[in-house]
């Protein structure tokens, strides 16, 4: 039996690092508010992006539950140049797929963010946004006020944009290919940091100018809507420091003094808490005023043998925990494919097929074309004595390789640009759904071909990339495709979130549909053409076996190779997406759950559709227009952008209390 969590919780520490309290599993008991105004489900970007919005009207108190704990600021995750070392999985949880049909059959694992800043803690810093047409689509499938103009000033609250280090204070001095921001279209005042490493590998230009030979062009402001073309990246980087930007010191840490604002730590949210409607429930959409269910608030708990705790809400509950387990919170709460919850034994609250269903990712591989000419410095030779010198010269002086990260130099060609017959080529796979899920119903049917139609005319322009060719730090070539058309499920398989023996099944489907292996295969045709330039030969680059050029001729074995390293981009998304519920939708253009009253989804599963880009950025624009949704549906409107009036929300809502602010301890 839960019990409210004011009776008794966990034991309490100071921190040496924050002024804040982290409530732990194993001491004596610290008392919480049994209700708070906003309940908000993980902290990540997405909650702790409304989380800091919300808090600041000190007349709300806001309540953060995370399930993994702060991180400890080591430099295996703030140096730039250690992205990827840290400890195995000390920040993580693992995700192991289904057996993957279309690639090799074999299961892939990766993992994802359990901590507090969620990926950002232990990303690749890329900071990219898409194109202008990206977000468009979004509107074209139902989503109006979700365009990229619409999100644009979202995308400039986010950020704090430094333009490009000056070159002359580095060994690579002189290198001729540089930034031009469209400033106009960018940020300077936000709380993430964006900006560019003080140390640039002298192969970049070699890439660059590989790149330009084969007739790409060199784009001076890939974020600046036209999304095509090659050139170096932001990172969330510090500028000062060059040290990781992520969400939990960007928007947590400097707000620690609010004493409407908590955070527990080392606790998971085990169910979401809701009532039924004696009359009908606001419900946005295709249909108003149908009967729905009050959300209360959410049970959580420290592990499966801990006590369970209830804390309710008095306006919403905010669900932020990520495209895998927000759908599966969902669906053990009751909101989700009524024939997959009756085979949980969950009472079907809210039948909706498109919980679990959608996910997206950008299908990964990172072939090795190791660089044999003498004079050539890359990441794999900082080890021994070069290492010591390398971290010497971070920290008194934050120059230096350390700066650099894992990838700050990519490619995003068009289709025509890779694809000699690229109108055929779409014609071809268009209103094809043979290769969607089997538990895909009429709505969801529906839904995609929807989705086929924006992502073919997405493909036929030239200011959208087909692909991603990212230039590594160390000789990897990686391409991942931008636009796909293969959709994967989630699945909750028990009613515990503890339950290690049956963990959710996560099935991305990796080119089920042809396309996705089709465009990753002409990337790899054009990483031939591109090593074989004069730029690129001059570093006498090696490619691992299977990829070579000689091995290219013969497609077959070349498809073979490349199905067998294809991987996640860790780009998963749109498995709670923002559509029209009669198109497989979750949630409405006010980030609603259909069929409720007082529950929100603010993460990469609301995403319709994919960007083509690293989504970082993009979820951190579409929490900060969440929290001005949010904001103005209870009233709140101090410092909210104006908004659309399709997507101003409804009056407040969820359990109906008198409302009055709560002090509380900030770090739980």
């Amino acid at each position: 039996m839960a019990l409210p969590v004011a009776l008794v919780l966990a034991a309490c520490y100071f921190l040496s690092s924050v002024s804040g309290i982290l409530i732990q599993t194993d001491t004596p008991s610290l008392p919480l508010a049994d209700r708070y105004d906003y309940v908000v489900v993980g902290a990540g970007i997405g909650g702790l992006v409304v989380a800091n919005r919300l808090s600041e009207n000190p007349s709300v108190s806001v309540l953060v539950i995370e399930a993994g704990d702060l991180d400890d600021q080591a430099e295996d995750v703030t140096v730039p140049g250690n992205v990827g070392e840290e400890d195995p999985h000390r920040y993580e949880w693992v995700v192991t797929t289904g057996a993957q049909e279309f690639l090799d059959n074999t299961p892939r694992s990766f993992t994802q963010g359990k901590v507090v800043g969620g990926s950002t803690i232990t990303n690749g810093l890329c900071w990219t946004r898409g194109s202008t047409a990206d977000y468009d689509a979004w509107v074209n499938l139902g989503n109006p006020g979700w365009g990229w103009a619409d999100l644009l000033p979202y995308f400039v609250k986010s950020e704090t944009y430094t333009a490009q280090h000056d070159a002359s204070l580095e060994p690579t001095a002189g290198a001729s290919q540089r930034t031009d921001p469209v400033v106009s279209k960018h940020g300077y005042q936000g709380p993430i940091e964006v900006g560019f490493p003080r140390y640039i590998y002298n192969q970049t230009y070699n890439f660059l100018d590989g790149i330009q030979e084969l007739g790409i062009p060199i784009n001076d402001d890939l974020n600046s809507g036209y999304a095509t073309g090659a050139n170096l990246i932001p990172s969330s980087i510090t500028a000062e420091n060059q040290s990781r930007a992520d969400a939990r010191t960007s928007y947590l840490d400097p707000v620690l003094s609010r004493p409407n604002l908590a955070l527990v730590t080392g606790h998971t949210v085990t169910r979401i808490l809701h009532r039924g409607d004696n009359g009908t429930a606001p419900n946005p959409g295709p249909k108003v005023g149908v009967p729905g269910r009050i959300i209360t608030g959410v049970e959580f708990a420290a592990n499966s043998t801990s006590q369970r705790y209830n804390v309710s809400c008095r306006r919403e509950v905010i669900l932020a925990a990520g495209a895998i387990l927000s759908p599966v919170l969902l669906q053990i709460s009751g909101f989700g494919p009524a024939d997959l919850l009756t085979s949980l034994g969950v009472e079907v609250a809210v039948d909706l097929p498109g919980v679990g269903s959608n996910l997206q990712d950008h299908p990964m591989l990172q072939p090795v074309y190791a660089f044999d000419a003498p004079d050539v410095f890359t990441a794999w030779d900082i080890v021994g004595r070069t290492r010591d010198a390398v971290r010497e010269e971070y920290l008194a002086n934050r120059i230096g390789p350390w700066t650099a990260p894992m990838v700050n130099t990519v490619a995003f060609p068009a289709l025509e640009w890779v694809q000699d017959d690229a109108p055929q080529f779409l014609t071809r796979i268009s209103n094809a759904t043979s290769h969607l899920p089997p538990t895909y119903d009429a709505t969801l049917l529906a839904g995609y071909t929807a989705q086929q139609t924006e992502l073919t005319a997405l493909l036929s322009r030239t200011d959208t990339p087909a692909y991603e060719l990212m230039s590594t730090s160390w000789g990897q070539l990686a391409v991942s495709a931008m636009h796909t058309f293969s959709r994967g499920t989630v699945q909750a398989r028990s009613v515990s979130v503890f339950d290690k023996d049956n963990p959710p099944l996560v099935d991305p489907r990796f080119c089920s549909h042809h396309f996705d292996c089709d465009v990753l295969l002409a990337a790899l045709e054009l990483n031939d053409r591109l090593i074989a330039t004069a730029p690129m030969a001059a570093l006498q680059p090696v490619p691992q076996a299977g990829f070579a050029p000689a091995d290219a001729r013969n497609r077959t074995a070349l498809d073979e190779a490349m199905r067998a390293l294809i991987r996640t981009e860790f780009h998963l998304s749109g498995s709670c997406s923002m559509l029209p519920r009669d198109l497989g939708g979750v949630v409405d253009p006010a980030l609603r759950v259909y069929g409720t009253r007082g529950l929100r989804v603010v993460d990469a599963s609301v995403l319709p559709l994919v960007p083509g880009a690293h989504i970082q950025a993009p979820v951190y624009a579409v929490a900060e227009k969440a929290a001005d949704i949010i904001r103005l549906d209870n009233g709140d409107v101090a410092g909210v952008h104006p908004l659309p009036k399709e997507v101003r929300p409804t009056p407040p809502h969820c359990a109906h209390h008198a409302h009055r602010a709560h002090r509380a301890h900030r770090y739980w």
